[in-house]
């Protein structure tokens, strides 16, 4: 089956840096700059849906195919620094994953066999097989303290049966999935725009998981978000949801992912994410009495 290989490619040299493990190298295809990438079928999946999106911040899928070793890439190289591990997205990147999140609203049905839904059963994953393992794994990183505060609220989100239910009452859209600031190219040179990598997570899922993932409800990313989806929509999301959406993805996003930080970054990191989780999660239960109480009156 024909592969990157078969291209006419020059100037091949490995790039490094990633931590997603797929093979990537940079080299030249007709005069062009490229990164050349074995990736997952989502990120293949993703590139390929975006074609007809008018967004420079998403990479432009130059050649793609599927061999005997799986799918691969090849999208314009972007030179540019990530944002960073605990860094903040500019606002236009989350005017423009808004953008994307509308267009793809009542779209979503089509494609359950091409990316991983957030669902009942990811969330069981995530918060009884992930995000234990990454506790276990940064345990000598962590003070037995915060391991055991973590341990115990990964319990606590599992055995909420609500918790793991309510996902499956929000809008579902396409999602980048692991939108944080390594995924992010900042700008260089005048009237150049970020570049949104790594679309290797892409999932379905509500719009609020892409927002959570760094940024908190009342902000000027989400309401830069929020913007961009009317672009597309005409109209705002809506706000009750969007509100119980972004709580709920905010305490399972921080509360799965802490143990992958405190290695990553540090055990500071990882303690601030645990205690935005617990937060969050008072929230998401605040919101869903809230919301009953309203229905029936």
């Amino acid at each position: 089956m024909p592969g990157p290989g078969d291209l006419e490619l020059s100037d091949v040299l490995p790039l490094s840096g990633g931590v997603s493990g797929s093979e990537v190298a940079r080299a030249r295809l007709s005069g062009q700059d490229v990164v050349v990438k074995r990736t997952s079928h989502s990120e293949l999946v993703a590139l390929r849906l975006f074609a007809d999106l008018d967004e420079p911040m998403l990479p432009v899928l130059l050649a793609s195919g599927i061999d005997d070793r799986g799918p691969w890439i090849v999208i314009p190289f972007h030179s540019g620094e990530p944002v960073g591990i605990m860094g903040e997205a500019p606002d236009i990147v989350h005017r423009c994953i808004g953008r994307l999140h509308a267009s793809f609203v009542g779209r979503t049905s089509g494609l359950a066999g091409d990316l991983e839904p957030i669902d009942e059963e990811f969330v069981r994953r995530a918060l009884t097989e992930f995000g234990p393992d990454q506790l276990r794994r940064a345990r000598g990183v962590l003070r037995e303290q915060l391991f055991t505060r973590a341990s115990h609220l990964l319990d606590r989100l599992a055995t909420d049966a609500d918790f793991g239910s309510c996902v499956a009452g929000f809008t579902p859209t396409v999602l980048h999935g692991d939108l944080y600031g390594l995924n992010v190219l900042r700008s260089t040179g005048p009237g150049s725009v970020p570049l949104i990598i790594d679309w290797n997570a892409a999932r379905i899922g509500p719009a609020m998981f892409d927002t959570a993932m760094t940024s908190a409800y009342d902000s000027s990313a989400r309401r830069a978000h929020d913007q961009g989806w009317a672009e597309i929509a005409g109209a705002s999301p809506d706000e009750s949801e969007n509100r119980v959406a972004h709580a709920w993805s905010s305490a399972l996003i921080n509360a799965m992912y802490a143990g992958t930080v405190a290695v990553r970054s540090s055990a500071r990191d990882a303690e601030q994410m645990i205690m935005i989780a617990e937060e969050s999660l008072r929230t998401f239960r605040l919101l869903r009495r809230r919301g009953r109480a309203a229905r029936l009156t």
